[in-house]
């Protein structure tokens, strides 16, 4: 599963949202000493990274994803870290790296709204609206390597689409 991130409201978001998956996050691991969560974190079979782009975070990937249940997916906030305005970035390659290290689609989700509820310089939640979109698998069957740039891009353009339609759903409501 590869989303896009505007705070940190969307994890319970999108696992409010898509009951019927068994969801586990890459996680930045400084979200480990967080008391109670780092535990629940930690024991759920999540993937913590530092962040580095070093070989021991595709090592740590690698054993994660080769660790879990098959019926596990797995999501990566491919903009490497929630938004600080809101925006839609770029994203970082190792959600597609991933994806064709193991041979496994790429289930497109995008959130909006949540940036509202829960921004970065706060700890307080404020009552709001959110929507998710998720889009279709993007299969990656005769794709290599030398394809993950592309493979990038495909899923950017997939979930910038379904974050205008979310956002456009909210605009309907009169919000945003």
């Amino acid at each position: 599963v590869v989303s896009n991130h505007e705070s940190n409201w969307d994890p319970p978001t999108i696992l409010a949202s898509l009951p019927d998956l068994v969801i586990r996050f890459v996680l930045k691991s400084q979200l480990l000493r967080v008391p109670v969560l780092g535990t629940a974190l930690r024991r759920t079979g999540n993937i913590a990274v530092e962040r580095t782009r070093t070989s021991a975070d595709v090592k740590r990937i690698q054993a994660g994803m080769s660790d879990r249940d098959r019926d596990v997916s797995i999501l990566f906030f491919a903009e490497g870290n929630r938004s600080r305005d809101g925006s839609y970035r770029p994203f970082k390659m190792g959600a597609f790296a991933t994806a064709l290290d193991f041979k496994l689609p790429i289930l497109p989700v995008a959130v909006a709204g949540t940036f509202s509820i829960w921004r970065p310089e706060t700890l307080w939640v404020r009552r709001g609206s959110v929507a998710l979109e998720s889009g279709e698998p993007l299969p990656v069957e005769g794709l290599g390597a030398e394809d993950r740039a592309a493979l990038r891009e495909r899923t950017h353009a997939a979930v910038g689409e379904l974050r205008r339609r979310a956002r456009a759903r909210l605009r309907a409501r009169g919000i945003y």
